[in-house]
């Protein structure tokens, strides 16, 4: 049996709370943007690789590879950065928010998963990896008014410093189900730094 699959950093509550709470401002300024796909707090993450449809007997190996991939890496701590529309705001596909703190070591983790993922048949990502956290994905792309995404900054700016950072001590492969309400999420393991 196939299951759909990514890998990923789940979010520290406090840090679901802030987005969520510059969800509920950008939405209440933009009539457009509130019936889009906005992702449930509980599924808000860093994707770091998506699988796609993997066999349940690859995971093992893929858990291997994650394991060896997480191997000397130490605990570092992530912060929100800012909410910005991409690819632009004038023609928004999504609207993400970026890393103020952790991008690097993010991306340097993407990059140690990339490769030892790659020694168990899985296909290299093409797209250069970009630490960021999606909020909202649109049916079609659309303009995002000015004013929504400054109201989602100025509630992300005026959340205090812990409600924005929270500290990174591994990865998580999720499996992905998709419903007609969205997908649902489930833990399937956790790998820890060693560092």
């Amino acid at each position: 049996m196939s299951i759909r699959a990514f890998l990923g950093i789940g979010l520290a509550p406090q840090v679901r709370t802030t987005l969520n709470a510059c969800t509920a401002a950008i939405q209440a300024e933009s009539r457009a943007w509130r019936d889009e796909k906005w992702v449930s707090p509980e599924n808000l993450h860093v994707t770091l690789k998506f699988l796609g449809a993997v066999e349940e007997a690859e995971l093992s190996g893929i858990i291997q590879a994650c394991t060896r991939g997480c191997e000397g890496l130490p605990e570092y701590s992530l912060t929100l950065g800012e909410i910005q529309a991409k690819p632009r705001l004038r023609t928004a596909s999504m609207l993400w928010t970026t890393l103020a703190e952790g991008e690097a070591q993010t991306a340097t983790l993407a990059t140690a998963i990339e490769r030892e993922l790659a020694t168990v048949g899985i296909e290299p990502t093409t797209r250069p990896f970009s630490a960021h956290i999606t909020i909202v994905r649109a049916r079609k792309p659309k303009q995002v008014p000015f004013e929504a995404l400054d109201a989602g900054n100025r509630a992300l700016y005026a959340a205090g410093e812990r409600e924005k950072k929270m500290s990174v001590r591994g990865i998580t492969l999720f499996s992905s189900t998709l419903t007609p309400r969205g997908p649902l999420y489930q833990e399937l393991a956790h790998v820890p730094f060693t560092g």
